[in-house]
């Protein structure tokens, strides 16, 4: 048995049209790919930047303090110092990297420290990261060795 499910063509006429050399098309459940591996996640944030439209992330380097808001409809890697607001699609703090204000993200991957409040969709808390504020979210993983204080609130 297969945890995927057959998509079916939505009437007779397209499946018999579509039939011709077509392969057929699975979908996984969404509670399948809400639990794939942190690393997985990773993965996918690092291969959707790569098909962004904005090709290349912005990046903050180490060693780089920046104060201010930050918006970006790409991917956002912190691995300096941000103080203020940050919206981005897509945020991977660095394990060199420090965060202290909001941030709001559909993607958001926490290897170094965050201070703040977090809206986000989707949060991987790596092993060395630490994260202390209050933290909306859709789906979460903690690995193990990360730390996090403040309140969590589930969208």
């Amino acid at each position: 048995m297969s945890i995927f499910s057959k998509n079916t063509p939505a009437t007779e006429n397209e499946s018999s049209a579509n039939n011709e050399g077509a392969t057929e098309e699975y979908v996984a459940p969404e509670e399948v790919v809400a639990s794939a591996s942190a690393s997985e996640q990773v993965t996918r944030l690092e291969s959707s930047a790569r098909s962004s439209v904005l090709s290349k992330p912005s990046i903050i380097s180490e060693g780089f303090t920046f104060e201010g808001t930050i918006t970006s409809d790409g991917v956002l890697n912190i691995a300096g110092t941000v103080r203020g607001k940050i919206t981005a699609k897509s945020v991977l703090i660095d394990s060199s990297g420090q965060v202290d204000g909001e941030l709001n993200s559909e993607q958001l991957v926490i290897k170094g420290q965050l201070k703040g409040d977090v809206n986000c969709e989707d949060l991987n808390v790596g092993p060395l990261a630490y994260v202390d504020g209050n933290i909306s979210y859709k789906y979460i993983h903690i690995q193990r060795g990360g730390k996090v204080a403040g309140k969590f609130i589930k969208n």
